[in-house]
């Protein structure tokens, strides 16, 4: 027979020890219904924090604080923390559905970096990368992409593997490939290129590709690019 959800711990807990003469396995039975009850309870307490909205859980500022219990971590920030390269314990945080890397040196990411399966935003601003490494097309439930401030040379032809993304911010940057893959993004409701040197056939290009979408440019340069 399946104990109802309702049912207390304490309750049945407390009929074991009416009698102290009851038969020991009886008592041994209610021990394990105690078990059994609270184990059931567990994932009723999981399911109720997983309809929390995300966006408007804890942010975790202290990483070692943050490392002592990495599963109950949905948004981390580690803005300014002088990282030249991401910490191989961040591999922990199975839960993340935020990451703000912004203001660090990082020139590079790990290619663990796409096993974030829940994650919907990820910041990594002013640092030093130069392109969208591959391990962040893995991100299948990625929203927001914010890569601003870096010197990234251009999008990859295969950036549509990022199905769910809605806002992709790359603002001064020095990117000069547009791939026509950006049109299958059909979720892309931003796209911010500010402060990129592009020309006007450039610019018109992107407007073709994401015809609807919110765009942001800089005034043309008449300018010539190698290809």
């Amino acid at each position: 027979m399946r104990l109802k959800p309702s049912a207390s711990w304490d309750t049945i807990a407390t009929m074991a020890r009416v009698d102290n003469k009851m038969n020991p396995l009886l008592v041994a039975s209610m021990g394990l219904a105690c078990t059994l009850l609270s184990c059931g309870l567990i994932p009723q307490r999981m399911a109720a924090q997983s309809n929390i909205p995300w966006d408007t859980a804890q942010v975790w500022t202290d990483y070692e604080a943050a490392l002592q219990r990495p599963e109950r971590v949905w948004r981390l920030d580690m803005t300014k923390q002088k990282w030249k390269e991401v910490d191989v314990r961040l591999r922990r945080f199975r839960q993340l559905r935020e990451i703000v890397l912004d203001k660090n040196k990082i020139d590079s990411l790990p290619p663990w970096i796409g096993e974030f399966e829940h994650l919907e935003r990820l910041s990594i601003r002013s640092n030093q990368l130069t392109q969208i490494p591959p391990g962040l097309l893995q991100l299948s439930n990625l929203r927001e992409l914010d890569l601003s401030d870096n010197e990234i040379e251009g999008i990859p032809e295969d950036i549509d593997a990022l199905a769910k993304l809605e806002r992709l911010l790359l603002w001064s940057n020095v990117i000069g490939h547009f791939p026509p893959s950006l049109s299958h993004l059909e979720f892309l409701q931003e796209l911010d290129l500010l402060n990129n040197e592009m020309s006007v056939d450039e610019q018109t290009w992107i407007r073709e590709l994401l015809p609807g979408r919110r765009l942001s440019f800089s005034p043309p340069c008449r300018c010539q690019f190698d290809d």
